[in-house]
């Protein structure tokens, strides 16, 4: 019985040589060349971020501008505002009765209260 499996058995060496070829065969992938349409597409990439990083650096530097030129606006209208703030409260006081009664007692007049009209 022993003899019947060993006739069984086919032993091929053409396959076992084609079979250590596929094992031998190694890729290397730094020697891989590149194709046109690969060098092409790298080529379109590597334009696209340029172009996207300068886009991104001029917006940021028109954005610092802008928010330059807001805040000196911003200060120019709070200085104009404080002034007229300030005006206003000089006025009043030039226009104060009590000031103009002081006034008129040190040129020697008398304010009679009845002559004076309101005008709104």
């Amino acid at each position: 019985m022993a003899d019947n499996l060993a006739r069984k058995v086919e032993f091929n060496p053409s396959e076992q040589k084609v079979l250590q070829q596929r094992q031998r065969q190694v890729l290397n992938h730094h020697n891989v060349a590149w194709t046109g349409f690969e060098k092409f597409l790298l080529a379109v990439g590597v334009m696209i971020t340029i172009g996207l990083m300068t886009m991104l650096v001029s917006s940021s530097i028109s954005a610092t501008s802008a928010q330059h030129e807001l805040t000196n606006v911003q200060r120019s209208v709070a200085k104009s505002q404080s002034q007229v703030g300030d005006l206003h409260q000089e006025l009043g006081e030039l226009t104060s009765s009590s000031r103009m009664n002081k006034i008129a007692r040190s040129k020697g007049l008398a304010l009679n209260e009845k002559n004076i009209r309101t005008l709104r």
